[in-house]
Parts: C-alpha cells; structure tokens; sequence
C-alpha cells in the first residue's frame, strides 16, 4: 500500500509538471502533446519504475567519502597544531612582559607599548582561529557538494541502463518509513561508486 500511495503521488506531480509547462506556452501544439503526455502517465501508472537508496549506508562504505573525511582530518589537525604553537608563542609573550612590568625593567610608556602589543596580537589570535574555523567548514562543505554531484550522476547513469523513473534517497529517521526491499538499490550504488572511485585513483 505505501508505494501504491507513492506511484500515485508520483503520478500527480507529473501531471502538475505538464500543466504548468504548457500554462506559460503559446504553442498550441506543446499544449496538446502535454495533454497527451499526462493522459499516458496517468493511464498506464505500472510503467513508473522507481527506485531508492539509503544515504547514511552509501556514505559509510564509500571509500571517496572516507579519504575525503581523512583528508579534512588531516586538515583540521595541522591546522590545529599552527594555532596551538602561536597561542604558546603569545602566553610566552605576555609572561615576558608581565615580568619586566612587575620588576620594573621598563618605563610606563614602554609597559603601555607592551600592553597594546599583546592586545593587538590576542585579536589577531581570535581572527585566526575564527579564519581556521570557517575555513574547514567551508571545505566540509565543498566536499559534500562535490560527493553528492557524483552520486547524482551516477544515480542518473544507472537509471538510464535501469529503466528507472525516481530515484529516492533517505536516511534514518527521514521521510521514507518503510520500502518494499526490491526497491532497495543501495547496494548497487556503493558497488557503482566504488567501482568509478578505483578507475580513477588507481594509477596507470
């Protein structure tokens, strides 16, 4: 019964897609093939083919997604380790200047010269991890536009060979309650995936 409810909801959203296509064109002739397109699909409903893939099982046994979390790993530790030496180099700093304030080594206007300094480089300290912050947000970020343009393309790529119409994807605690496992392709598309991703980090 639910992918019944699907296939006719299916249905619906293709014959609203036609109607608007031929709403906003003059062309008397697209406006009848577009009648005649819905009529078909709404007539022969068993020809929709559709498929669905569980996102979170892709993702955990994609090798591109593991190197790519490696890398970003990676990213995030070196980057990390330059923050923590030049905020050592700081505290360094502001010990050094507390000490010759508190013995008196240097005049008032050298201790406000100091002081001023130090500020100066504590909101340097801020902007900088506030840079190395938005920085690895906006690679995690680039890189999953960059996995999920490969799954649509390869989704794309074995729904043509497939004879699928849709393609779903869900993760847990998403909108797709239950799935008749038939329809279940998540398989195929890790083997798919993996397959492209050995052709090319493989070296020739």
């Amino acid at each position: 019964m639910k992918i019944a409810n699907i296939v006719i909801n299916v249905v619906l959203a293709a014959a609203v897609v036609v109607l608007f296509v031929f709403q906003f064109s003059g062309d008397e002739k697209k406006e009848k093939d577009g009648e005649h397109a819905a009529s078909a699909v709404l007539a022969n409903p068993g020809e929709i083919s559709i498929a669905y893939f569980n996102m979170d099982s892709v993702m955990a046994n994609w090798d591109l997604y593991f190197d790519l979390q490696q890398e970003l790993s990676q990213k995030q530790t070196e980057l990390e380790a330059d923050f923590a030496g030049r905020t050592e180099t700081f505290y360094q700093s502001v010990q050094d200047a507390q000490y010759k304030i508190q013995k008196g080594l240097v005049t008032r206007a050298e201790a406000e010269q100091l002081q001023q300094q130090l500020g100066t480089e504590e909101q340097n300290l801020q902007g900088l991890q506030n840079q190395y912050a938005q920085q690895l947000q906006e690679e995690g970020m680039v890189k999953n536009r960059q996995m999920l343009d490969k799954i649509e393309t390869y989704v794309a790529e074995l729904s043509a060979v497939q004879g699928y119409s849709y393609v779903y994807s869900y993760a847990f605690g998403g909108n797709l309650i239950y799935g008749d496992k038939s329809l279940d392709i998540t398989a195929a598309v890790v083997k798919g995936l993996n397959e492209k991703y050995q052709e090319v980090s493989e070296p020739e």
